[in-house]
């Protein structure tokens, strides 16, 4: 087996293909238009992808990927990469290639200036990326807000929950300034990011080119970018999407960020509930976030009806991980406190 880097060559891009559909199936990942978007397309740069290949018949057999980020901490702003899509041929499994594949990835993003590395990995290889060092910050905060909740269930227990839906109906403001945004993203995005990294130790920057390429750019998802503004001026937005996870339908807080300047909740409490009205209009069942405690964020979710669900209500666990590459211009002692994060769903690739 020998390790060796993607060149950026049609010929390895399909045999990457083939590999993702070998391992995962006809999946999202193995669309030819979204691995240019997430690989070539990036406004932050090309993805850095690791091959094993089989020395015998030169075939690859697994590959770890990484995506170029930018994060802000304490306003300094860092090369970072997002862990992804690290896959081996089921034919070749339990013979260290996984692993082999994670040692190989620093030395190749301190290349690229790369500084430092994060990830929310599956169960199935988050031990892997622990024995090799990587630290778990935390598993990530889940909130949810029942909507239809009846529709997350089957059987007698819809029929049972069925008449209890409108509980959770959402009151409508019609005096709502709340826009959805038709246009692209501009500058106005890239202040409000701005500001929130003056409130924050870490967050991922998002400017006007990240967000647009994140959500308006790519090709096989809708997401809805809802927006509040105050005299023309962007003071809050937040992105939705509709999605099937686990074969229920729910509605997802993408991503959420308002301006700290205005400190009362109740301002922005009309940006969620424009979100989670169009989630009841689509009989979304409920939706979801992630936002830890002390941002403001976080309150104007709870005063918008969402809480930490009981735990037959969450998923599989959201290992939230990180690794520092370069430890000369990052502290690992701050990405590993997770009070000094701004992250969203946004912030990775799944959702």
């Amino acid at each position: 087996m020998i390790i060796s880097e993607w060149v950026d060559s049609e010929n390895e891009k399909n045999a990457i293909l083939d590999l993702t559909r070998k391992v995962f199936g006809d999946v999202e990942i193995a669309i030819p238009s979204y691995f240019d978007w997430q690989y070539r397309n990036n406004p932050r740069g090309k993805a850095i992808v690791v091959f094993a290949r089989d020395e015998k018949n030169n075939s690859i057999i697994g590959t770890n990927t990484t995506i170029p980020t930018q994060l802000i901490i304490d306003q300094k702003t860092i090369i970072s990469s997002l862990g992804c899509n690290v896959q081996v041929d089921p034919n070749y499994r339990k013979q260290g290639i996984f692993s082999k594949l994670i040692v190989s990835m620093p030395s190749q993003a301190l290349k690229k200036g790369i500084s430092c590395l994060y990830a929310v990995p599956n169960d199935k290889s988050f031990n892997a990326f622990i024995k090799q060092g990587y630290v778990e910050i935390i598993q990530l905060p889940l909130l949810i807000r029942p909507l239809k909740l009846s529709k997350y269930f089957d059987g007698w227990m819809r029929s049972l929950l069925q008449p209890f839906d409108n509980i959770w109906k959402i009151k409508k403001n019609d005096n709502s300034t709340v826009e959805l945004l038709g246009e692209d993203f501009d500058s106005n995005f890239s202040v409000l990011s701005e500001k929130a990294s003056k409130r924050v130790s870490v967050i991922q920057k998002r400017d006007k080119e990240f967000l647009q390429w994140r959500y308006k750019n790519h090709p096989t998802r809708k997401y809805q970018t809802f927006v509040l503004k105050e005299n023309s001026i962007l003071k809050g937005y937040i992105i939705t999407r509709h999605a099937v996870v686990k074969q229920k339908t729910i509605g997802i807080i993408v991503d959420f960020l308002v301006d700290s300047e205005i400190q009362d909740p109740e301002n922005f409490k009309v940006l969620v509930n424009t979100a989670l009205e169009d989630f009841w209009k689509n009989d979304i069942s409920l939706a979801i976030a992630t936002c830890r405690n002390g941002l403001l964020e976080n309150a104007i979710l709870h005063k918008a009806g969402f809480f930490t669900p009981p735990s037959f209500l969450r998923p599989e666990p959201l290992h939230f991980i990180v690794t520092v590459f370069d430890s000369n211009n990052i502290d690992l002692k701050k990405l590993k406190v997770f009070d000094n994060w701004f992250f969203t769903f946004g912030d990775y690739d799944i959702f």
